[in-house]
């Protein structure tokens, strides 16, 4: 019964990556384009992206909570405090992350609010969750962008491994997420080269590393 239950598990998680994965690629957005226009498409395709990812995401979790399973550990106490630091750290980085992305364009609420006052040229959100191109050509890398090209797939890592009570199911879904932020990132990094060109790719050149983070250099220079 367990076995079939982690099989479940590993099955809902890839759907969920899978669908997430392709309403986030430049193939849906240029379909999206074809068929509702450009600048409906730039008004209203994060925002929907990100309810879809709110409402999917609830019925993963709705799914696999139903799942059998059985407990590794549980730290109580003093114990399970720095786990909890852990992940608020997480959060906080995903936050600064998102400010340095720009928090209305990855919300949605930038491109929409273009639209509904009328703006004949609404602007897309940022391509993906990397770092932005200014309006001389060249990228803005801030922040978390200054010691990882993928910030936001590294960011739930924290949340996800740091629990204190971690259960079978718990540890199998950890697993698969972490997999899936990893090959989403090279997903992710092959959106970005395509949007941005040879400024994204002096950035690869400038030893910022994939996905882990590092200090941030103080010796970063873009072209």
């Amino acid at each position: 019964m367990l076995r079939r239950s982690l099989l479940k598990v590993v099955a809902a998680t890839a759907v969920f990556g899978l669908v997430h994965s392709a309403l986030a690629s430049r193939q849906a957005k240029a379909a999206a384009a074809r068929v509702f226009g450009r600048r409906e498409r730039n008004g209203w395709y994060r925002l929907f992206f990100n309810a879809q990812s709110v409402v999917t995401l609830a019925a993963l979790a709705a799914y696999l909570w139903r799942l059998p399973d059985r407990v590794l550990y549980h730290l109580r106490g003093w114990v399970s405090v720095p786990l909890y630091a852990g992940q608020a750290a997480g959060l906080l980085y995903a936050i600064i992350t998102a400010y340095h992305v720009g928090l209305a364009g990855i919300l949605g609420l930038g491109p929409a609010m273009a639209y509904l006052r009328g703006q004949k040229r609404v602007r897309p959100e940022p391509e993906a969750q990397g770092p932005t191109l200014g309006e001389d050509g060249r990228l803005v890398v801030g922040g978390p962008f200054r010691r990882s090209r993928h910030p936001l797939n590294f960011a739930p890592l924290l949340v996800f491994w740091l629990w204190p009570r971690m259960t079978v199911k718990l540890l199998v879904f950890n697993l698969a997420s972490t997999l899936y932020l990893y090959l989403g990132s090279l997903h992710e990094e092959a959106r970005l080269r395509a949007a941005y060109g040879e400024p994204y790719e002096a950035y690869r050149r400038a030893h910022v590393p994939f996905y882990l983070p590092r200090p941030a250099s103080t010796h970063l220079r873009l072209p």
